[in-house]
């Protein structure tokens, strides 16, 4: 059998950011429904408590918020290195990793847009778009990876290009917020 053209990688890579997207925001949506219509929001929120009064707007803060992020795009990259180097069952425990992770914090946000609402909604609305999809590209990377090996240089690329998004969402998230306290 011939290699996919490397080309190929790039449309799998893709693919696989926009399948990991729609499974993020799909546990995003039932978990905020789920909250809704049990009626769970009153109770959500006495647990929750947050706060929207925003963060510290500051070059650390950004950084920090990249970082805590860059765990999980890092950790999913890394992943993708290793993919084609593991047994079918070690790959299919870290498929239920990376697999429990995206829906544990797609389902976290969903709990909190479904205890708070429009006010979630509107403290997230520029910066998660842009956190998702950095994420996302990770995950399309491992998704990819899986198929066929990425190279060292598109490894390279898709971290790069994942953190720099990263530090984008970060930077909208300390900065740009419109949530702010209501």
């Amino acid at each position: 059998m011939r290699p996919a053209p490397r080309s190929n990688v790039v449309a799998g890579i893709a693919t696989g950011s926009v399948r990991c997207a729609t499974a993020a925001i799909g546990v995003l949506i039932v978990a905020a429904v789920a909250v809704s219509l049990a009626g769970l929001a009153d109770e959500t929120r006495s647990i929750l408590r947050f706060g929207f009064g925003g963060v510290d707007r500051s070059p650390a803060e950004v950084a920090s918020i990249a970082i805590h992020n860059a765990r999980f795009a890092g950790g999913t990259l890394l992943c993708a290195a290793i993919a084609t180097r593991l047994t079918r069952r070690a790959r299919r425990v870290v498929d239920l990793v990376l697999g429990t992770l995206l829906a544990f914090n797609a389902g976290a946000v969903g709990i909190a847009v479904g205890a708070y609402g429009a006010r979630a909604v509107s403290s997230t609305a520029l910066h998660l778009p842009v956190e998702f999809s950095a994420l996302s590209l990770a995950g399309g990377a491992y998704m990819q990876a899986c198929k066929q090996a990425l190279t060292g240089r598109e490894l390279a690329v898709v971290g790069a290009t994942t953190a720099l998004v990263l530090v984008v969402a970060a930077a909208l998230e300390t900065y740009v917020s419109i949530g702010g306290t209501l």
